[in-house]
């Protein structure tokens, strides 16, 4: 690919060893064209929309490159069911780290990736309606949540590097939410009803959406670069490790 910086694949590797052996998966972008998004680890996406601008893939000094998302073209990505997106077995939760660089053109009800529908839902990483970072948490079966917010809103139209990770200790847990390497939460969740665990369902993953493809809603407006997921609750040490990794790639530092 023209433009391909060899250092990209050796960053690749440091940010996988970052995020762990336990069902990680990356999807680096590498497409400036074509019908499927390519990832490293289980299940690609499968870029969708209404509109007919495109996905306008910007490229990256790395090499890589980042999309555009649009609410008014339905744009967004469709993944699948997969155990790897899957943390919790309606007993217990398990560990589990979300994140993405996001440059977003509205803070405000904008999904950066999900596994939640209108009506099955088990997790959502998003900006809420204050421009908040949130993490939240779903028990479909009790129709109960656990949610973390950010203290601070989010800054329109700058990449910012987004990751929130979760112990995995659903009867107190900590979720935490870090703006580009920093702490951004106390940690502590908002439990609303009493919440036992997740649920494995079928609701397919989904970046820049959460519901499904046939409808999808709080879409994300903006750029986004390097979404991941891995089976680990990262530690503050890890996020820092992978923002100093990926802001080369952007272009940031």
């Amino acid at each position: 690919m023209a433009g391909y910086n060899r250092g990209t694949e050796g960053r690749l590797n440091d940010i996988l060893s970052t995020l762990g052996t336990t069902t990680p998966s990356l999807w680096p972008f590498w497409e400036a064209t074509g019908l499927t998004v390519t990832g490293i680890g289980v299940g690609d996406l499968t870029p969708t929309e209404t509109g007919s601008t495109g996905f306008a893939p910007l490229q990256l000094p790395c090499g890589l490159y980042s999309y555009h998302f649009h609410p008014t073209g339905d744009h967004h990505l469709a993944g699948i069911d997969h155990a790897n997106y899957t943390f919790g077995n309606g007993t217990v939760d398990t560990p589990f780290s979300v994140g993405a660089w996001i440059r977003p053109n509205a803070i405000a009800s904008n999904t950066i990736m999900a596994k939640y529908s209108a009506t099955v839902r088990e997790w959502r990483f998003w900006i809420d309606g204050d421009g908040k970072l949130d993490l939240e948490l779903y028990d479909e079966s009790a129709d109960t949540t656990e949610i973390a917010a950010s203290t601070s809103a989010l800054t329109l139209g700058q990449w910012q590097f987004v990751v929130a990770s979760y112990d995995g200790t659903e009867s107190a847990p900590v979720v935490n939410l870090y703006v580009d390497g920093t702490l951004a939460n106390d940690g502590t969740t908002a439990e609303t009803g009493a919440y036992v665990a997740m649920e494995d369902t079928a609701t397919p993953l989904t970046v820049a959406c959460s519901g499904v493809t046939a409808t999808p809603v709080n879409e994300f407006h903006g750029r986004m670069a390097l979404p991941f997921i891995t089976g680990k609750a990262l530690s503050a040490a890890e996020v820092t490790t992978l923002y100093t990794t990926m802001a080369p790639m952007v272009g940031v530092a």
